[in-house]
This record gives structure tokens, sequence and C-alpha cells, in this order.
């Protein structure tokens, strides 16, 4: 058990809640039934909330050994440093493996489905990690899908659908997740199902048996850790009654996400590029890090900021930052978003010099 983990059991018990180890199931929709080490024990309960995780998914034409042929589980801690890593996947996931991968010295072979890595962010922001990973050495396989993959004496060989091969030391599929759904009992309890996701069907996160809650990427929504602890957060609320006093539903759409690769990625609210498809009339600000003094200071002026906003009314819509801190920096965007502040309320903020956030009120003046 890491010390993240056992800090948080102590706060927990010291909160006075029961903490069970073992595989619990639904006997019926109030009860669950938990095999432990020691048994099976049964709890009945008014109220019940999943959030089960999930595990990388795996494509059908190969079958990960843990030595060679790798999942994202696998890869991290890695066992071994690969000589040669081919990564399947230039999604978030995937990337973030390369950028560790790269850092650790590794040769790195990225195949990418697409015409470029991260097809559904910023095009921009794109570019900047892409010219980075081949500033690095990384080799792109830019066009290709794998759809074989083989052991060979030394490693493995991996098949791409338009006839091209690569040979590595180690293949790592980064390829999304599935959630843990199976064996739950949800569906005899009622509980309606979306494939391996369950059907909510509320934004208290109530699925169609009222008093049964999910979170996380068991409910389908955005698959990340800051999402599911305000499902968390939302769930507790409704069950102790206090969505009545001051209760904000959650918008997925504002929800702030983050990439740590180097440099790091990170974006909130409307993106430039769905915003010119749908028509929509924007204004977008961009200021490059390398106009930063503490980005100088740094030795790393790579990336910018960028700000969408109304052009009508300067209320701030999205914004995507890459280069050094842009998960910590994108939080000032992101409350802008949510609380519907202007680009002058940023502007007019004095923060700290010599710092990367100048850069956010440059880009919002």
């Amino acid at each position: 058990m890491s010390r993240l983990e056992t800090q948080n059991t102590r706060l927990l018990v010291s909160q006075g809640v029961n903490i069970v180890s073992g595989r619990g199931c639904l006997l019926d929709a109030n009860t669950v039934e938990v095999a432990t080490p020691e048994g099976r024990v049964t709890f009945e309960a008014d109220a019940l909330m999943f959030s089960t995780g999930s595990r990388p998914r795996i494509p059908d034409f190969c079958e990960p050994d843990g030595e060679r042929i790798l999942t994202t589980r696998d890869a991290y801690p890695p066992k071994e440093i690969p000589r040669h890593l081919v990564v399947v996947g230039s999604g978030v996931t995937g990337v973030e493996f390369v950028s560790m991968f790269a850092s650790l010295g590794c040769e790195v072979t990225l195949i990418v489905s697409r015409q470029h890595v991260l097809p559904d962010k910023d095009p921009e922001v794109a570019a900047v990690l892409q010219e980075d990973f081949l500033r690095r050495g990384v080799h792109l396989l830019v066009g290709a899908r794998a759809v074989g993959v083989e052991r060979a004496d030394a490693g493995v060989v991996v098949h791409c659908d338009d006839g091209r091969s690569v040979q590595g030391s180690h293949v790592l599929f980064a390829i999304g997740s599935i959630p843990n759904t199976e064996d739950l009992g949800l569906n005899e309890a009622g509980v309606e199902m979306d494939g391996p996701w369950v059907r909510v069907v509320d934004h208290h996160m109530r699925t169609n048996v009222g008093h049964i809650y999910v979170a996380g990427d068991i409910s389908g929504k955005l698959p990340l850790s800051s999402v599911a602890s305000m499902q968390g957060r939302k769930i507790a609320e409704h069950v102790m009654g206090l969505h009545k006093v001051d209760h904000r539903h959650l918008d997925y759409d504002k929800a702030a996400s983050a990439i740590f690769t180097d440099p790091e990625i990170a974006d909130v609210g409307l993106v430039e590029a769905d915003a010119f498809a749908e028509g929509r009339k924007v204004r977008v600000t961009k200021v490059p890090f390398a106009s930063s003094a503490k980005a100088l200071i740094n030795d790393d002026p790579r990336g910018f900021v960028k700000i969408i906003s109304d052009p009508a009314t300067g209320v701030v819509l999205g914004g995507s930052i890459v280069g050094h801190s842009a998960a910590e920096l994108i939080a000032v965007i992101a409350v802008a978003v949510t609380n519907g502040l202007r680009v002058s309320d940023i502007a007019e903020s004095i923060l700290v010099h010599p710092a990367l956030s100048e850069a956010l009120t440059e880009a919002s003046e």
C-alpha cells in the first residue's frame, strides 16, 4: 500500500467509515455481498454507489503477455526499460507513455492512425507536442493502424493496415479502457446498461434504480479522476439532502483536463477548432511562452496560452495551454469558464511577476 493510500485510509477511518477489502456484488437492489479473505459478509443499504474503475482495452488481434506485449497497466511502473518501445495509440494515454519512455532514453516509435497525434485536441496544441516528439527522436508512423502483432526472436513485430511493419523490443497498447461492470449484479438488480457502461438517469448520478448511484468510468462520462471525485461529491450531497440547499449540476463541457507529457497540455471549455466547425463567432487570443520572463528563466519557452471568448460580451468560453505547468495554469481559465467571467476579469487581476501566469493576463488583454 502506498503512502497516499495509507493516508487516505486513515482519513476515512477517522471519519467513521467502515472499510471492507474484498469483491462485492449485489444480491438484490439493497443488499451487497462481499467476498473477503475471511469469508463472505453482507450489508443492507438505503443508498449504494458503484465506482469500480476500468481496465485497459485489448485489441482482438493480440494477447498481452506482460513481458513483450504490454498494456498500460503492465508498463507502469515498468518492469524493465525497453530498448525500443512501439506504442499503439496516439490519444491522451498513448502520448503520455511516449513522453515518459522517451525521457527514460528509450527508442520509441508511435503508430499514429490519423494525420497527427491527439486528434481530439486543438490542432495547434497537438502540433507543439508532435514537433517536440520529433526533436527528441521519437519515430512517428503516421496514417497507419495496427492490425497484428507477433513475438519475434528478440522482441515483437507490429503489422499495420497499409502493409508497413515496425519491429521493436516491446509493444505497448494504449487504446482506451473498459469499465469494470461485469459480475456486479447490476442487471439482476434492474439497473439499465449501455454495453459495459451504466446508463445514468439524472444529474445526481442516479441510475433508473433511484437509490443506486454511479461515479467514475462506469458512468460513461469523462474518464477523469477529477470528474469522478466531483460526481462522488454530488452523490453525497444528494443522499444527505444537501442538494436542496445549494446544488450546481455537473457541466462536463466545463471540466478541465490535462495531459502529462513534456511539455504539459491542458484545456477547458470550448475548443477553437470546434467553434469554427460549428460556425460560431469567437475571439481567439494567443500568447507564446517565449515572451514570458519566467519561461526564459526556466529555459523552457515552448508552447503558448490560448483564450477563447465571446466577441460581444467578453465572456471566457474556453482555453488551451501547452507548456510548462499547463495543468496548474489552466485552473484560472477553468474558474472563468465555470463562473461566466469575462476576459477583462483576468486581465485586470494583478498577478505575480515573473511568473508563467502572466501569459494568462497578456492573452486576456
